[in-house]
């Protein structure tokens, strides 16, 4: 097997790759270490694959026409597709209408039906890490307009979070975010910079910072906050899967700190369910991701 596949190399798949992860990069991807021994656990005889798509108008599309014509039953996608596999479904579940981002597809006979599992999976790390249910906390999350950022807020304001603060550098679509929501949470959703002055308190009266931004992602990065604004107590969640900076620091002022482990497990075992419609082993697949 190679370490991943491009479109002009589909004829190079092994004969029962049935799944896989598509992105750009995606040799990093760490999709196959959990899903092969959920499969292999359940006795379902399918391969799971990496596969890097073009980024130019139309490759991610027709790399999807020729997995449905080679039977794939289904595939994880990753940046930068998201929107694109969300655009190019033809059924979406709530969280995929809210967040305009798909990261889960099936495919049918009418098409592929595209899921966000990274909002239910991110609640059941939450609640995993921490002992308390998301619908119970006040979040502040950091890079809210990402595609990961965004997807978290939906479920967010979904699951009714007594407040939600989302940060990000100025861009048009942070209001237009806060605007989408409103309709589907009683919370009170703010929308601050990370230079607004309301940030320093804002850090303060949240039970929850989740850093889904990218900085954390290489050694030496910034934090994308000063660890000064933290308290002891606050549950500090980075979604990048190794430790960080921020971690490190959050730990030190007295936070319970978390990577992204648990949320790249649930939303693994949640995509699982979607294309078998049975629970997948978790255990097989922690021990395949080493946690």
């Amino acid at each position: 097997m190679l370490p991943f596949y491009t479109s002009d190399q589909l004829m190079q798949l092994p004969a029962d790759a049935r799944l896989g992860v598509i992105g750009n990069p995606i040799a990093h991807s760490k999709s196959p270490q959990m899903q092969q021994p959920a499969l292999d656990a359940a006795g379902i005889p399918a391969r799971y694959v990496r596969l890097l798509a073009d980024t130019k108008e139309g490759a991610f599309e027709s790399l999807l026409q020729q997995l449905a014509a080679r039977d794939f039953i289904g595939v994880n996608v990753t940046v930068p597709f998201k929107k694109r596999a969300h655009d190019a479904a033809v059924f979406l579940d709530p969280l995929a209408q809210l967040s305009g981002a798909v990261n889960t597809l099936v495919s049918q006979a009418d098409g592929w039906h595209g899921y966000n599992t990274d909002g239910p999976g991110f609640s059941r790390a939450i609640e995993e890490c921490f002992g308390r249910p998301l619908r119970e906390l006040r979040v502040l999350i950091m890079g809210a307009c990402g595609g990961a950022g965004s997807a978290l807020a939906c479920q967010c304001a979904l699951e009714q979070c007594p407040a939600l603060t989302l940060v990000n550098r100025p861009r048009p679509e942070l209001a237009l975010l806060v605007a989408k929501l409103k309709p589907h949470t009683a919370a009170l959703v703010t929308a601050l910079h990370f230079d607004s002055p309301e940030l320093p308190a804002a850090v303060a009266a949240a039970d929850l910072i989740v850093n889904a931004t990218s900085l954390g992602l290489h050694e030496g990065d910034p934090m994308p906050i000063s660890p000064d604004l933290l308290l002891p107590g606050q549950c500090v969640y980075d979604i990048v899967t190794h430790e960080t900076a921020l971690q490190r620091a959050a730990a030190a002022r007295g936070c319970r700190a978390a990577t992204g482990q648990g949320m790249l497990l649930w939303q693994g075992a949640i995509a699982f369910e979607h294309w078998f419609g049975l629970s997948p082993d978790t255990p097989a697949m922690r021990h395949g991701l080493g946690i």
